[in-house]
């Protein structure tokens, strides 16, 4: 019997010793990883999460009709980080700034890479934009293209084109003769015209049939992206054999999109006299010029999805931001007061420039504060663990998928007094607002240009204010409202 014992112990030893030598070799099965755990010392527990159901696990968790909203809720719960498990998907959902610059600043190179998905490869051409692309060399290529671009496009451009556009917006309101509208359209076509201008040298009227059918189907991508019927197809990919009208639509609408992007592109390489300094032709020489010692790792196709991703990007959420400023201030008159008496004693008459906003202190917190309470892109864009790390002392694996709850974030009661509350003046403690949420050119200018020359209104027929729940898809929207832009007096 002792003899047996004594087998049964050497065996199990040699066991152990066994898969602890294959461990430090480097294998990267679960078993081994939490041995590695074990033997090392590691102080991780298990990451917390809701009770999963038999094979979809928590995919319920994510069919709720306000995500952002939902997955803060669940932090209350289980702590400002946890874990959902969807299918043969792991998914860690980050929801306050300090986990989130632990992962995504400090450890970034940890959590470079994008999600594996069968719908993104399908809405970014196979991967090649960089809002969706993995990490990998071509990527750092794309990147790099496009910064250039920007930059060299964008440096000295910029802030005439927002002008431009922000009194064309002005002219637009001024004809509605106080009529009492929903401004969400006007607000796209004039965040619309800063791309387009900067992209093609080329900008639209409201009427524009091709702006229509651009602007339609781009809000029809971002929301059926956002849908549980597309999501389902990334995490069982069974699904894909099934009708799925949902997807089909948004098939037929990316198709529509790269036809609309492509003839923009190739009207460009048509024309005699070329606009130079426009962002398509930089992209364009980029990609001319890279270098030939190695096989060149970008096309045409990245120009294109470079293109797609300036247009959503600059469009959707600048708009998406607009409208949900004008329905707040709706919600508190008087800090519309205070914002345009600000830029009345400052300014004395004048427009504002970029290079005011540290003399606009009232403005920059309103601006400050918008950004915090509605981060348009409420769940960011997610990454994935491209080696084993942690976060908060939680080990991580390798292709675990990582949400960065911004909503949550923003949201946090531990950083932010009466969080869910429009409080502009918060930001004001010290006596000035803060600079590092005000780095964007284009929510300052169109913001001051329209609280200097309108007030905004309830329709007098409108006994209820905008609700402030909002819509929510990859974009977070208002949901649709009436609003009386009337022109302040003193600048009609």
């Amino acid at each position: 019997m002792e003899t047996e014992i004594s087998m049964i112990t050497l065996g199990a030893g040699l066991l152990l010793l066994l898969l602890f030598v294959v461990l430090l070799q480097g294998s990267k099965s679960t078993v081994q990883k939490y041995i590695y755990q074990f033997f090392l010392g590691s102080s991780s527990q298990a990451i917390p999460g809701p009770t999963g159901y038999f094979l979809i696990g928590n995919m319920l968790e994510l069919t709720h009709d306000h995500l952002p909203i939902h997955l803060t809720s669940l932090a209350r719960g289980f702590g400002n980080i946890y874990r959902l498990k969807c299918g043969n998907t792991t998914m860690v959902v980050l929801n306050s700034s300090d986990v989130i610059k632990e992962a995504l600043i400090k450890k970034w190179s940890d959590f470079a890479g994008r999600p594996m998905s069968y719908t993104g490869d399908i809405v970014s051409g196979g991967g090649c934009n960089i809002s969706l692309g993995d990490y990998t060399e071509r990527w750092r290529a794309h990147r790099s293209l496009v910064h250039g671009a920007l930059r060299r496009c964008c440096h000295q451009s910029l802030h005439n084109v927002i002008e431009t556009q922000a009194l064309n917006l002005r002219k637009v309101l001024m004809d509605y003769h106080g009529r009492a509208v929903d401004l969400s359209e006007d607000f796209t076509v004039a965040a619309s015209n800063v791309i387009t201008t900067l992209a093609f040298g080329k900008e639209y009227d409201k009427s524009s049939s091709e702006l229509q059918q651009l602007h339609s189907c781009l809000n029809e991508i971002v929301a059926l992206w956002g849908s549980s019927w597309i999501s389902a197809l990334d995490t069982f990919p069974l699904l894909r054999k099934l009708p799925n009208p949902v997807f089909s639509r948004l098939l037929r609408e990316v198709a529509k999109r790269d036809e609309i992007i492509t003839n923009h592109i190739n009207n460009y390489k048509l024309q005699d006299q070329q606009n130079k300094e426009v962002i398509t032709a930089s992209l364009l020489q980029g990609l001319k010029h890279q270098s030939t010692e190695h096989e060149k790792l970008l096309t045409d196709v990245h120009v294109h999805m470079a293109t797609v991703d300036l247009l959503i990007g600059g469009t959707e959420t600048t708009a998406a931001w607009l409208n949900w400023t004008v329905a707040f201030l709706l919600h508190r008159p008087e800090v519309q007061t205070r914002v345009y008496e600000e830029m009345c004693t400052v300014l004395e008459g004048r427009y504002p420039s970029y290079s005011d906003r540290h003399r606009l202190p009232v403005l920059s917190a309103l601006i400050s504060e918008m950004l915090r309470l509605r981060p348009v892109a409420p769940l960011a864009v997610p990454h994935r663990a491209i080696r084993d790390s942690s976060i908060a002392g939680y080990f991580i694996p390798k292709n675990t998928v990582i949400i960065p709850n911004l909503f949550g974030a923003h949201h946090d009661p531990e950083v932010w007094q009466d969080p869910y509350s429009f409080k502009p003046e918060r930001f004001l403690e010290g006596g000035g607002g803060s600079s590092r949420t005000v780095a964007k050119m284009e929510l300052f200018l169109f913001t001051a240009y329209l609280l200097r020359d309108f007030q905004f209104v309830l329709p007098e027929n409108e006994s209820c204010l905008p609700d402030l729940r909002g819509v929510a898809s990859v974009v977070l929207k208002v949901k649709a409202y009436n609003v009386v832009a009337r022109p302040r007096p003193d600048h009609t």
